[in-house]
């Protein structure tokens, strides 16, 4: 066993900015999958994982949390390492659909790869793609809670980033530029995302770190603590902000999504010391985005309602998806093969005009590319945030202590990654790098605050949101 060294401040400072490098790179250029920003994140992450285990190797590092907590990301990786390994032959075709494949190849000469996924490659790719929000789920876990604020508040610059690149494309018109994939929502914001929807969900995560960062710095003032008036300003700014933003990308879901994101901060909000003056700001902030919404959003907003969600064709997406994983069960396709499973049963039933890669519900998705192990895995991990969720929300410490600190940072966390996990009952949000990645920094945040107490030194003043710890 190794010895216990304390990290030096030079050593934490250097897994904070590595995380931070992590956030940036795969925020603002992972927001498709397979692209050069991808790579760029991956690299960094193996980098951040080795200095971990460096550190973990002399024991300098302290977890945060639940004993358990640091073995969650093993619930994602397991799933893509067990479908690499070599299985019997009886085993490979123990499915409907695998059996018709195999008579298939049998009949060409060809022959299959000996392990579970169907395109091991594929599969490999999606292990990969795991790497940065693992990396960063673990640093975070190990970080102070200055560390966790600090990279809280780049998740929301990092949106506001986006944002930003977002109303330059709609000023530039639908052959912008600006737009770095296609094909893409050409009369939407995009932000460097390939896809409003995902673009919508990283705004709505990071909605409830606006509105609660803006309603602690009102409430701190009011309770008489010295704190600049930019910095509430700048709250007001970046809330009216994320709801526009909200509005642009013009995604149902984060319309939908977004109303939940200002309803769930009003509990947390409801914590703070001084609330009455707190509410009006917050008001104030949230009606003067959706006035802005309505000036310059309100047209598509409508044309988008206009659609009847019956049609939808995520509906049928969703039909298919469940006959292929029910052919593909019990071992399941393999991570990244979703396009050629559902293919052919695709092709069965009413046959789509455009090219289907992803199920438009990642749960199902996943049922039908890990099996049921698959569902065995999102059982236990549905069981860890239910408990995660019932931890925090649990009565509160006193209002200006660290601990009651601590909790509003962890439950404002727990709702934005909430978000998300709704929003991939609609759609796949979290197969885009930027939105995984932002969601593994808030789950541990939410974790690293539901296991011993926060890691604040006894006497010392209540940090709230500013690096003063």
């Amino acid at each position: 066993m190794p010895t216990h060294t304390a990290m030096s401040p030079a050593e934490s400072r250097s897994q904070f900015w590595l995380s931070a490098l992590v956030l940036i790179v795969a925020g603002l250029l992972g927001g498709s999958r397979g692209g050069f920003g991808d790579v760029v994140a991956q690299l960094l992450a193996l980098v951040l994982l080795a200095q971990m285990a460096w550190l973990g190797n002399r024991g300098g590092l302290s977890w945060h949390g639940p004993s358990w907590a640091g073995w969650v990301p093993g619930l994602a990786l397991a799933l893509p390492i067990i479908q690499l390994l070599p299985i019997p032959e009886a085993l490979w075709s123990a499915s409907p659909a695998r059996s018709e494949l195999a008579g298939q190849l049998l009949q060409v000469g060809a022959t299959h790869a000996s392990v579970l996924s169907l395109n091991p490659a594929a599969t490999e790719r999606a292990l990969w793609s795991l790497l940065p929000a693992t990396s960063l789920y673990l640093s975070t876990l190990t970080l102070s809670r200055t560390s966790k604020r600090r990279l809280l508040a780049l998740v929301l610059g990092i949106a506001l980033v986006n944002l930003l690149l977002g109303m330059a494309q709609i000023a530039d018109g639908p052959d912008s530029a600006l737009r770095f994939y296609t094909p893409t929502n050409p009369t939407e914001a995009v932000g460097a995302f390939a896809n409003r929807n995902h673009f919508a969900d990283l705004l709505m995560m990071a909605l409830p770190l606006a509105l609660v960062a803006t309603a602690w710095t009102v409430s701190e003032r009011l309770a008489g603590r010295t704190l600049n008036m930019l910095w509430t300003v700048a709250g007001i700014g970046a809330v009216v902000l994320v709801i526009l933003g909200i509005a642009m990308a013009r995604s149902r879901a984060g319309l939908l999504l977004g109303m939940v994101a200002v309803l769930g901060s009003l509990p947390i909000v409801m914590s703070l010391r001084r609330q009455r003056g707190t509410k009006r700001v917050l008001a104030f902030a949230v009606g003067l985005g959706l006035m802005l919404s309505v000036q310059f959003a309100l047209f598509g907003i409508l044309s988008r309602m206009e659609i009847d969600p019956l049609d939808d064709g995520r509906w049928q997406y969703a039909q298919t998806t469940r006959a292929a994983a029910a052919a593909h069960a019990p071992l399941g396709s393999g991570l990244g093969t979703f396009r050629q499973a559902y293919q052919p049963f695709e092709a069965r039933g009413r046959p789509e005009r455009a090219i289907i890669n992803h199920a438009h519900n990642d749960y199902l998705e996943l049922w039908l590319e890990g099996g049921w192990l698959a569902l065995a895995l999102m059982a236990l991990a549905g069981i860890a945030w239910l408990w995660l969720s019932i931890r925090l929300w649990q009565p509160g410490a006193e209002p200006g202590t660290p601990e009651h600190s601590g909790q509003l940072l962890a439950r404002t966390a727990w709702l934005a990654a909430s978000l998300a996990l709704l929003h991939s009952a609609l759609d796949y949000p979290l197969r885009t790098t930027a939105d995984m990645t932002v969601f593994a920094l808030l789950a541990a945040v939410a974790f690293s605050a539901a296991g011993r107490a926060p890691d604040a030194a006894p006497g010392r003043p209540a940090p709230g949101w500013r690096g003063d710890e």
